[in-house]
């Protein structure tokens, strides 16, 4: 589960990931070895408004679930 707050790096996406989908999020910067920071969840956890490579994103946290990531700061 992604935290608020915290900085995270993309280790890799899944292969289940359907083609299309993966292909949006690369050319949204969701490569591996990309830095990113949840800035805040939605009430319920499904939206997930993250900061990456200079962009703002918001995404379904089912989304978000094919992206391997770990922790790099609190």
């Amino acid at each position: 589960m992604l935290k608020p707050g915290l900085s995270y790096v993309i280790e890799n996406l899944d292969n289940l990931l359907d083609k299309g989908y993966r292909l949006k999020l690369l050319s949204m910067g969701f490569v591996p070895g990309a830095h990113f920071k949840v800035i805040r969840k939605a009430p319920l956890g499904d939206m997930i408004h993250i900061a990456i490579q200079g962009a703002a994103v918001c995404l379904r946290a089912q989304e978000l679930a094919f992206v391997q990531t770990r922790v790099i700061s609190s």
